[in-house]
């Protein structure tokens, strides 16, 4: 077959093209800093690299969870450490109310005082709300006050009670594929559970009101109970805690390994694209020179 001058000339410019594509993907490659910029760059690791960004991207979820979860961790043990305090103050002063010497009605109407506030105040922590709102012990119904108040102190009255309205069910939050902690309590369980620190108190308030040493005593020994009671609640979120903890650490670590393991795959060496480019422009200004004085037509091409 004759080879005429225009496939010669066809020839210089289907080379001239390819190293014109092959320019801008290097060119590209240099502006972007990566060597995988769409699919046909590298089909296999363009993969490999979408199925390691769906887990960066998973792990990134779980961290943020457990983020969250150390917010409502340290709400609620904070909440719980503050009422064992409120109780441990309830148990001193009912001690102090079972000595003899403070049997005086000055002495018992301050120490009634004392109780009265312990009260309140351990109410306001049994309502305690989140950084991002919502009640802490109110379970799945976060917007309502999970203990409610009917009543007052009133000598010679029946005490104040108070009720749960809140749901019993605890908040769990995923720190990884399948696995879930614990990051708020039962607040029925936390107050009311095997005793009612509320109903301790208005019995313990009564005592004192009376007079009766028998009724002071057996709020001390309720007390104790509830004491031991608030101990477990807190231990339950601190291991919740300590999970969480050493999931995020695992965590961490994957990240930094699929975030490494997608830097290899997907960027490009700065050097070796540097010099590609350079090497290219220089095939390509040679090219275009070869293929201008092939288009140039010559007397010879018309004999």
């Amino acid at each position: 077959m004759r080879i005429t001058q225009s496939m010669i000339a066809r020839m210089g410019l289907d080379q001239l093209s390819m190293q014109r594509n092959r320019l801008a993907r290097t060119q590209e490659q240099a502006a972007t800093g990566l060597r995988i910029n769409r699919p046909s760059d590298d089909p296999v690791d363009y993969r490999t690299t979408l199925h390691l960004k769906d887990s960066l991207s998973q792990t990134g979820r779980f961290l943020r969870s457990i983020d969250l979860a150390r917010t409502r961790f340290r709400t609620t043990e904070e909440a719980i450490s503050d009422s064992i305090q409120v109780v441990s103050n309830a148990k001193v002063t009912a001690i102090a109310a079972g000595n003899t010497s403070n049997s005086g009605s000055s002495s018992r109407a301050a120490l009634k005082t004392q109780v009265e506030q312990l009260f309140d105040r351990l109410l306001s922590l049994s309502n305690s709300k989140a950084p991002g709102g919502g009640y802490v012990f109110s379970g799945r119904v976060s917007d309502t006050a999970p203990f409610v108040q009917a009543g007052s102190f009133v000598s010679g009255s029946p005490p104040p009670t108070v009720t749960f309205a809140g749901d019993a069910s605890v908040i769990q939050v995923e720190i990884d594929e399948g696995v879930y902690v614990d990051v708020t309590r039962d607040g029925s369980q936390v107050y009311q559970g095997t005793v009612d620190v509320f109903s301790t108190l208005g019995d313990l308030w009564t005592g004192i009101d009376q007079d009766d040493p028998l009724a002071i005593q057996t709020a001390i020994g309720e007390l104790d109970q509830a004491l031991d009671q608030m101990l477990v609640e807190q231990s339950q979120i601190g291991g919740s805690e300590a999970k969480a903890d050493a999931f995020e650490e695992r965590l961490r670590l994957q990240e930094q390994e699929f975030a490494s393991q997608i830097s290899f795959l997907e960027d490009a060496d700065a050097f070796e694209v540097y010099s590609d480019l350079a090497a290219q422009e220089t095939a390509l200004q040679a090219s275009l020179q070869v293929t201008s004085r092939l288009l140039t037509p010559t007397l010879l091409d018309f004999i």
